[in-house]
């Protein structure tokens, strides 16, 4: 059998829109000995012809979701790292040996493989809410550009960030009602009230920053180089933020995660009723949550990955060994000192 090729010019044809054209034509003889007239069979090679702007397009594709992956695993092996260093500086304020940082990731493998223990009388709210609430902290940690501030990351509005934390709260409190106990209603109703009070100074702050970088995306704000020393108003933005960070992740002076007295819970009397797998998808969701707010405050500042999550593990471990927890009949005067230091950095952006 013997081949010979030739290039062939003919027309292009078009399959669902994309222009195919024939390169080139292979003719083989395939006859038997003793045969006058031998047969010829045609086969033509045609390859895609991709516009340059559609290559674009698939390495911008192809670049996008290589950063969502890296960014996702770095922030989800992180999450657990931050936990446990907070825990452990703050032993060691406290003359404490402490455990160590590393702790957490085998505590959440023992919680895993532990068994769920369910109320018959539990709906499928209940079972629902991990998942949800997993879910929300993942999406976080893989949409919003806090490993890669300058690009990589697709677009996420500020305000639609608002909406998603709240989200997450929502299904907690839906989790803590669930499980119709005294301890899950009552954190439930603090959670509400602290959610309605922190809501409006989330969204002032986030607008204070929009108006400074001209966009809502935080994308654009990291982009473009905006920290806390590019306005005047970005300061108080940024005490203000730092407040709700507070208060988001259940820490002090809004909360104490480490306490199960009935008299000062809130996030941990929502939670108090999961066990197994559920819990450790809820503290994991937590750490998550935490690791990606330092980020935020991070990239605000100006800092670098390694740099934000040792200096702010050790900042938030004094803050928290330096200060005790607030009465919760007095946590709108915290809100309120977070209000009003938003409204005060959105008027400076229309008097500077």
């Amino acid at each position: 059998m013997d081949y010979h090729t030739h290039s062939h010019r003919g027309s292009a044809i078009y399959l669902d829109g994309l222009r195919l054209c024939p390169i080139r034509t292979f003719h083989y003889r395939d006859g038997r000995a003793g045969e006058e007239n031998s047969k010829r069979k045609h086969s033509i090679l045609f390859v895609a012809d991709v516009p340059h702007s559609h290559l674009n397009h698939l390495g911008c594709f192809m670049s996008l979701t290589i950063a969502v992956f890296i960014q996702g695993i770095v922030v989800l092996a992180l999450a657990p790292l931050v936990t446990g260093l907070v825990r452990w500086f703050k032993a060691r304020l406290q003359g404490r040996h402490g455990a160590a940082p590393w702790l957490v990731y085998f505590t959440l493998l023992t919680t895993l493989k532990k068994e769920n223990v369910i109320s018959e009388s539990r709906s499928w709210v209940f079972r629902c809410v991990p998942f949800v609430v997993l879910g929300i902290a993942l999406f976080l940690s893989l949409t919003l550009p806090i490993v890669f501030p300058s690009g990589g990351i697709p677009q996420v509005d500020l305000f639609v960030l608002a909406g998603v934390l709240a989200l997450s709260s929502v299904f907690l409190v839906l989790g803590g009602l669930d499980a119709a106990t005294a301890f899950g209603g009552m954190g439930a109703s603090r959670e509400m009230t602290i959610a309605a009070l922190i809501e409006p100074t989330t969204l002032i702050t986030f607008a204070t920053f929009a108006s400074v970088a001209g966009s809502s995306s935080l994308q654009d704000i990291f982009g473009n180089g905006i920290t806390v020393i590019s306005h005047p108003a970005l300061l108080l933005s940024f005490v203000a933020l730092v407040l709700i960070v507070l208060a988001e992740n259940a820490r002090y002076p809004v909360d104490n995660p480490a306490t199960h007295l009935e008299l000062t819970m809130v996030h941990e009397a929502m939670v108090l009723e999961y066990s197994g797998p559920y819990l450790a998808m809820l503290e994991y969701a937590s750490s998550i949550k935490l690791t990606v707010f330092l980020l935020i405050l991070g990239n605000l500042v100006g800092a670098g990955l390694l740099t934000t999550v040792v200096i702010g593990s050790f900042a938030l471990a004094l803050f928290e060994s330096t200060i005790a927890k607030m009465r919760f009949f007095r946590m709108q005067e915290y809100m309120s000192i977070a209000f009003f230091l938003a409204l005060a950095g959105l008027i400076l952006i229309f008097i500077i």
